[in-house]
């Protein structure tokens, strides 16, 4: 670790090799054939040290994370341990990013540190695949000897997350879209021949195809998730195609005034069109729907470093403590059974198209999503 590094949360100290060795006999002395029961649960069982460093896990955690030889689980903290996108953002490893401030797992172990039982909930998302992870994370103190440990007990409750999402999308968002067209379906079946019938016939349009949008989303999303997703790269106009999806976002928000800036060169990169199209069409979507009628949302592309970037910026700022989460699956600043727009973006960028997502807020600036492809 480089001398001059500061965290931006919790202490970098570590154990040495020999420390834990000793607190391992420790353990295993204070515990002896109690450990057996912890190989029998069903879930992770983890014992941190005062550094936060793994000194003992149960027979789980090496099938769970894939690792042939178990010795090199100790010493480790959690988050490494779990392949964390975060805890190798820093030198000083897991817990030294500012992102671990709003990890829950991170915090209910340091709570079991203070002498504090904790239950909270966990979003994690893993360094190489952007496979997310949603965690409930149990602890409890332990004190041995004078020596403070955190017993962590760990339960996937991603399954149930996504269920909560996708319940809340189709009994709500989709039928609240299916609520829509049958009003207007209903206009035309009372009165045939009204005046504005060429624009409900309009309005039908939009809300049929926002319709099958929305299922489709969802249905690529879940084949991107489980790697399903089959990807078709060809040839582009990436300006034309963002010219496409603020045309179709036009039509869906009249009340809002989007900006697209004409491009300085032509861009043409390789890449899956409908894959990008969906991206792009989330970034605008979310920058939308943070904004005010009266507040512009605006959208360019151009070529820097050899990459097509595109930028979609609105004038409202996002406060540090959300963008640390924004990208995790399930974290919504909308409410509960929310939180797949920013996620899915940043999955499809990063797992299918080779790309990166960067975001930059301020005050003074408001909120710039930026996505960069190869060309």
């Amino acid at each position: 670790m480089p001398e001059n590094f500061k965290s931006q949360y919790a202490l970098a100290n570590r154990s040495d090799n020999n420390t834990i060795d000793i607190q391992k006999k420790l353990l295993a002395e204070y515990y002896g054939p109690i450990d057996k029961l912890y190989d029998a649960i069903s879930e992770i069982i983890l014992i941190a040290n005062s550094d936060r460093q793994i000194v003992f896990f149960n027979s789980l955690v090496p099938t769970m994370l894939g690792i042939d030889n178990p010795e090199i689980i100790y010493g480790m903290r959690p988050g490494e341990a779990l392949d964390c996108a975060y805890a190798c953002k820093n030198p000083g490893g897991c817990g030294t990013s500012e992102f671990c401030s709003e990890c829950g797992a991170f915090n209910a172990i340091l709570m079991a540190l203070s002498n504090k039982a904790s239950l909270q909930e966990c979003r994690m998302l893993k360094k190489d695949t952007v496979e997310a992870l949603d965690l409930l994370v149990k602890t409890t103190p332990l004190e041995i000897k004078g020596q403070m440990f955190s017993i962590v007990a760990i339960t996937d409750i991603s399954h149930e997350k996504r269920r909560s999402v996708l319940e809340h999308i189709f009994f709500h968002d989709i039928m609240n879209t299916a609520i829509g067209i049958n009003m207007f379906a209903n206009m035309l079946a009372e009165n045939p021949d009204c005046i504005n019938e060429s624009e409900i016939k309009k309005n039908l349009l939009i809300g049929s195809n926002q319709l099958i949008d929305e299922i489709y989303s969802q249905k690529e999303l879940l084949e991107a998730e489980n790697n399903e997703l089959v990807v078709q790269m060809q040839p582009i106009d990436g300006c034309l195609l963002v010219r496409d999806v603020v045309k179709i976002l036009s039509n869906r928000f009249r009340n809002h005034e989007i900006r697209l800036s004409p491009p300085v060169e032509k861009i043409i990169l390789n890449t899956d069109r409908g894959i990008l199209q969906r991206i792009l069409g989330n970034m605008i979507l979310n920058a939308l729907e943070a904004s005010s009628p009266e507040d512009a949302v605006s959208i360019s592309c151009r070529i820097k470093d050899g990459n097509a970037e595109f930028q979609v910026h609105n004038k409202r700022y996002i406060p540090k403590k959300i963008r640390l989460q924004l990208f995790q699956r399930s974290f919504s600043t909308k409410g509960t059974g929310r939180g797949l727009g920013a996620y899915s973006v940043k999955l499809l960028t990063e797992r299918y198209l080779n790309g990166s997502i960067l975001l930059n807020s301020s005050p003074q600036n408001g909120t710039t999503f930026i996505a960069s492809y190869p060309l």
